[in-house]
Order: structure tokens, then C-alpha cells, then sequence
């Protein structure tokens, strides 16, 4: 017998675990300290973004001549170059989001009881209590006439009026209530934005040369770059303006074409392609002339090599691979090689230089203005000379796709319409309450915030009622 009844009791007491677990959620995700937290840590994490420039085509350049290696290391692994997509600044936003999720339900169903809530008659006691009031003498008017001129004057203000239990009793805006209910809506769909591109959307820096094709991810279409030039001011060096004519490819055929430039994208698809940069692509491009020499200063012969090939020197019998090339050369205060500008200003290659059964010597640098600056060791008594150097003009663009940016710009024009309701609209309410017996008027008035529009509609009314009012 017992063994039937335990069972039962266990079930009977879940229902209360449950029950008091969800009303601690429920409080813990209402709770305004909550909404401060999270609120106070997503502005922090938002200020970190700004402090520290986000990713972009050139940005580890920058990152490690002012943090050096290790430092743009501690960059990547806390994501200090990608604040707004890290996955802390996602976590926060959802509990964000889940905290206005729940304050937004709790207040409209305290709104939605309020806007439900009718006007009712006031004892005549209770006139006096109320911020505006006033009585007036009723006489020379029967009470029919008076009735049409007080309804016909509380209309035209847009009042709903109607008679209940002796007293007329008029309001408007009682919907106002709703106006913070929409805003806290606004922020909302301002938070889905946020999310929507934090998670599924991107943005890339690709680099192109004239004719290249671009595929576009999560897209069946590609662009191809038919045409980049710059314009500069008159009579001077100094770019003015930067111009790529794009072609959107899709199904094989040319769908549209458009020449971009900086702040005037290509829209297709989603997908907006900016006018990014400009250049020499010395970087993946670059073609150098270099001349070898032994330590006695024989020639071993010029070559032509790109960046990350080789060539052999069969004279030497070693093979030299080109690693970098920097057009303006330049060492940050932690020893890290970087170029400055995209000049010519100090031209200078890496080298890797190994034998003939492919076992690395050593490594230099050579340096166009500068070949004095190499060092030669016993093992490897060469020297190189950069004699020449041209790179392909290439035109850099910003790829964004943004799902979010819609969603997000419909969550301000919310948050802007609750703004408006709530500073310029309030509910108002005025009871008039008629003493046959006495020959007077009692008249009350409540708005939910006390403001002088109020007032002097309350002051106009009175004047349906001249010369006999007189203020309370």
C-alpha cells in the first residue's frame, strides 16, 4: 500500500519544484539589476571595439607593428579584433535579449490590464483631491443645452465621452500606455538585427586585378572586375577618388553592371560591394628582378621571380625562394619587418636561401637602396642584389553582407514612434459631476503626467461655462 501511495506524493511535490524554479528564472530575467549588468557590459565590450580597430585587409600589419607577434596573438585568441562577432558579445546580446524578452511581457500584460480598466464615477468629496478641478455655477442654461455644448467642446478635443451614474466622464489616449511597450518592442527587434548579422553575416577585403572573378559566399553569383581607375585633385598627386566597374555574373550570363565608388556600393542580392582600396598589389604580385653575386663579387646571373616562388642559381648550385617583398620597408619598436606605405620608399625583399638537396642555409634581406645592408656567411658566401621591381595595379573592395542592417533600422523607427507616444501623448481623464440641487458643476481632471497641455485644455473647457466659473 505504501509503495503505491510514495509515488504519488513525489509527483505531487514536482509541481511546486517546477513552479518555484521557474518564478526564480522568472525574477532573474525581469530583474532590472540584470538589465544594468548587461547593458553596463555590452557598452565595455563595445568600447574595447573601438579601442582596438577591427579586422580588416591590412589591419594584422598594424596590429603587430604597434603589439608585436606575441601581442597580436592575445589579440586573435580574445577576439579583440572582431568584438562585435566574439562569442562573448553574442552571449551577452541573447541574455539581453532574453531579459527585454521577459520585462516586455511582464509590462504589456500590466498595460494591457491598465488600457482594460474603466472610467468610473467620483464622489463629489473626491473633486477636490484631484490636480485640476474647479466649480461652477449652473445657471441660465437648461441642463439639455449645457449637455450638447459640453460634449460638442470635449469632441472636438477628441474625447470619448459618456454619462454614467449622474456625472459625465470623459478621455482620451488611454492606448499611450502601449507607447513604452513599443519601444521596449524597438529594442528588441534592434537586438534580433544585431544577432541576425553577428551570426550569418560577413565581411572580406578581397583584392583584384582587371578581368578577375570574385565568387560571393553563400551566393550563387560572382563579380567580375572589368575596370578600376583614380581621379586626383587638380593640378595635383593626391587621389581624389576611387572607381571599379563591377559585373555581376549569375547562370553563366552578365546580370548587371555598375562602377562603384567610396560611399556609392553595388547592391545585388544582399550583398554590398564598396570601394575599399586602391593600389600596386606588391604583396602577392610583385615580379623583382634580383641579381646574384659570389663574395668576390662575381656575377651569377639576374632572375626574375615573384613573391612565394623560387628560382635556381646554377652557377652556386643553391635555390632562393622570395618571401616577402615590402615597398617600404620599415621595423616596428618590437623588431617586426613591416611596410609603412604601398611606395617605393625603401624597397626590400626576404630571402630563403638553400642548397641543392633542398637543406636550408640562412635567411636575409636585400634592400634597393640600401644593398650594403646584407649579411654573407661562411656557409652561404653570396649576396643579392634587387635591381627591379613592378607589380600589377589591383582594386580593393569591401564585401558586407549584413542581415540584420533591415531588421535592425525597423527596430529604431519603433523605438523612435514608443519615444513619441510617450513624450507627447498621456492619458487624460475629466469627470464632471452635476448637483441639481445646489445649481453647480463639480469638474476633476487627471492626466497620467501633469503638463501644461493638459491645463490649458482643462482651462478652455471651463470657459464653455463663463462668466459663472470660478476655480476651486
Amino acid at each position: 500500500m505504501n509503495s503505491k501511495v510514495k509515488p504519488a506524493l513525489s509527483a505531487s511535490k514536482q509541481p511546486g519544484l517546477l513552479h518555484k524554479v521557474g518564478g526564480d528564472l522568472w525574477q532573474f530575467f525581469t530583474s532590472i539589476r540584470l538589465a544594468i549588468v548587461l547593458i553596463s557590459s555590452i557598452s565595455l565590450i563595445s568600447l574595447v571595439g573601438t579601442f582596438f580597430p577591427q579586422a580588416n585587409r591590412t589591419r594584422a600589419v598594424d596590429y603587430i607593428q604597434q603589439y608585436g607577434v606575441a601581442g597580436y596573438g592575445w589579440i586573435q585568441s580574445l577576439q579583440l579584433d572582431r568584438v562585435f562577432r566574439s562569442g562573448y558579445f553574442i552571449f551577452f546580446m541573447v541574455l539581453f535579449f532574453i531579459n527585454m524578452l521577459c520585462c516586455t511581457f511582464k509590462r504589456f500584460r500590466a498595460s494591457s490590464r491598465y488600457v482594460k480598466l474603466k472610467q468610473h464615477p467620483m464622489p463629489p468629496q473626491a473633486f477636490g483631491r484631484m490636480p485640476l478641478h474647479a466649480e461652477v455655477a449652473w445657471s441660465g442654461r437648461d441642463e439639455t443645452q449645457w449637455a450638447e455644448a459640453l460634449t460638442a467642446a470635449l469632441r472636438k478635443k477628441r474625447y470619448r465621452v459618456r454619462q454614467r451614474g449622474g456625472q459625465w466622464l470623459a478621455e482620451k489616449w488611454r492606448w499611450e500606455r502601449f507607447g513604452i511597450d513599443v519601444f521596449h518592442v524597438g529594442i528588441l527587434v534592434l537586438l534580433v538585427g544585431g544577432l541576425l548579422t553577428a551570426t550569418l553575416g560577413y565581411r572580406q577585403f578581397p583584392v583584384a586585378q582587371r578581368g578577375d572573378v570574385l565568387s560571393v559566399p553563400q551566393r550563387d553569383f560572382a563579380v567580375r572586375v572589368d575596370d578600376f581607375w583614380s581621379e586626383n585633385y587638380a593640378q595635383s598627386e593626391r587621389v581624389m577618388d576611387w572607381h571599379s566597374t563591377l559585373s555581376v555574373i549569375e547562370g553563366g550570363r552578365e546580370v548587371t553592371t555598375q562602377t562603384i565608388e567610396v560611399n556609392h556600393p553595388l547592391y545585388y542580392k544582399g550583398i554590398r560591394f564598396y570601394q575599399s582600396s586602391f593600389g600596386q598589389d606588391w604583396k602577392n604580385s610583385a615580379q623583382l628582378t634580383l641579381r646574384v653575386e659570389d663574395a668576390e663579387g662575381t656575377s651569377l646571373g639576374t632572375y626574375q621571380a615573384k613573391v612565394n616562388t623560387r628560382f635556381d642559381v646554377p652557377g652556386a648550385g643553391i635555390q632562393v625562394r622570395v618571401g616577402a617583398f615590402l615597398p617600404d620597408f620599415a621595423l616596428s619598436e618590437n623588431q617586426i619587418a613591416y611596410s609603412r606605405s604601398q611606395r617605393l620608399d625603401n624597397p626590400a625583399v626576404f630571402l630563403q636561401v638553400y642548397d641543392g638537396a633542398g637543406r636550408f642555409l640562412h635567411r636575409t634581406w636585400a634592400f634597393s637602396h640600401m644593398p650594403e645592408l646584407q649579411r654573407v656567411l661562411p656557409n652561404a658566401p653570396y649576396r643579392f642584389f634587387l635591381s627591379g621591381m613592378t607589380a600589377p595595379e589591383f582594386t580593393g573592395l569591401q564585401v558586407n553582407y549584413d542581415p540584420g542592417v533591415n531588421v535592425a533600422l525597423a527596430g529604431f523607427v519603433l523605438m523612435i514612434l514608443g519615444i513619441v507616444v510617450n513624450l507627447y501623448f498621456d492619458h487624460r481623464r475629466i469627470w464632471i459631476h452635476v448637483d441639481p440641487h445646489g445649481r453647480r458643476l463639480l469638474l476633476g481632471g487627471k492626466a497620467r503626467r501633469p503638463s501644461q497641455g493638459f491645463e490649458r485644455e482643462f482651462e478652455r473647457l471651463l470657459e464653455q461655462f463663463e462668466p459663472d466659473s470660478s476655480p476651486a
